[in-house]
């Protein structure tokens, strides 16, 4: 099946891209939403200016749309494309699952989301275990501290995010905004990218990781 992907640059989308194509799925364009709020319940908001080099290090090229949260948005934006399937990231937010599925519907489209419903912890060990290098890029619940951002999501982490989850009742997948992620690796990446220069902006209970400068890097063989 020809598809796009909804694509945010972190873990969930860029993981479901990766199922989609082992499912047999060819990806032929990346659509990016750069959400007109701040506080989106649809889109990812950090970092959306450097999904560009995502793209390239997939080799999958992309479109960047500039719109709110309205399902008539979305609509004029997947209409673009000559596609059989919208793949997507949602895991367990009916409010994006529903207005994505209206749409695709609408439009005769498969709404494909290869990770609802999944177990949330399976999940993120899953994507370790396939090789993603997911990195933490902005923190925003109570109990994610400034020493996570720039963190890269591995076991220790898991553990962390665990001990959280049964203190103050955390998503451990970020589903409720506590964390948002930018992938650097992955092994549908033809490269991998690098950060050079990061900086971390704190104001006592929240933070992100505003990267300044990175590049793409060919494998080690």
């Amino acid at each position: 099946m020809r598809a796009i992907a909804l694509f945010s640059g972190g873990k969930d989308s860029t993981y479901s891209i990766y199922l989609a194509m082992q499912q047999g799925f060819e990806i032929e364009k990346l659509v990016t939403i750069f959400p007109k709020r701040d506080d989106s319940y649809m889109y990812h908001v950090p970092m959306i200016e450097r999904t560009r080099i995502q793209s390239e290090a997939m080799g999958i090229p992309q479109d960047i749309y500039r719109i709110g949260d309205s399902i008539e948005e979305l609509h004029s934006v997947l209409s673009n494309y000559d596609v059989d399937a919208v793949v997507s990231g949602a895991i367990a937010s009916n409010y994006q699952k529903t207005r994505i599925e209206e749409v695709c519907t609408d439009l005769g489209l498969l709404s494909f989301a290869p990770l609802w419903g999944k177990n949330q912890e399976i999940l993120l060990r899953d994507m370790i275990e396939a090789g993603l290098k997911i990195m933490v890029i902005g923190v925003y619940a109570y109990g994610l501290e400034k020493k996570h951002l720039g963190r890269v999501i591995d076991e220790s982490f898991i553990n962390e995010l665990k001990d959280l989850e049964k203190k103050y009742r955390i998503n451990l997948a970020g589903e409720g905004g506590e964390y948002e992620s930018f992938v650097l690796d992955a092994p549908h990446f033809q490269r991998k990218i690098v950060v050079d220069d990061a900086e971390k902006f704190w104001d006592g209970l929240r933070g992100e990781l505003r990267i300044k400068r990175l590049h793409l890097e060919d494998r080690e063989k």
